[in-house]
């Protein structure tokens, strides 16, 4: 016997962000092709306003990162997921910057290493992060813990 969900507004509103979400990734992609394919003359600003409006759709009540279960009774949340939203949109803004500049001056207002400077510090955040997290889950001293019990706990599945 098939169990049916009662439909509710909550389900109705998570689904429809999800598609707002999900159009304006799309909508990004799409006048991407355009832009360097030379069929849309339209400001870099303009291109990457789908992106922004997608980062704030998507940042209502969590981040953009998907925040990996909590393991046994310790109440953190990963740093990476708290950093990534602003980190991501300062890269998006610098690499506006940076591409409206290059177009339009025929020179660039800001430097390229600067303009990654916010994707290297995340990647830094994400692989110091992960390493916390590695190490909250391993056994105290006095406590012992399945192998199984640490697969379930980490936030990706490693296993194939």
């Amino acid at each position: 016997m098939i169990r049916r969900k009662a439909m509710n507004w909550r389900r109705v509103a998570k689904s429809a962000q999800a598609l707002a979400a999900h159009g304006l990734l799309f909508t990004f992609t799409l006048l991407l092709v355009l832009k360097l394919d030379h069929a849309v003359l339209c400001s870099w600003w303009i291109i990457f306003a789908p992106l922004c409006l997608f980062h704030a759709v998507t940042a209502r009540g969590r981040f953009s990162l998907p925040a990996p279960s909590i393991p046994r009774d310790r109440h953190w949340a990963p740093c990476h997921a708290v950093v990534a939203t602003p980190l991501l949109v300062a890269f998006e803004l610098l690499l506006c910057i940076y591409l409206e500049s290059i177009y339009v001056h025929g020179f660039a207002a800001v430097n390229l290493k600067i303009v990654f400077l916010p994707l290297l510090a995340f990647e830094i955040i994400i692989l110091i992060d992960n390493f916390r997290m590695c190490r909250a889950l391993m056994p105290g001293d006095e406590e012992s813990i399945s192998d199984e019990a640490i697969w379930e706990t980490l936030p990706v599945s490693f296993v194939g």
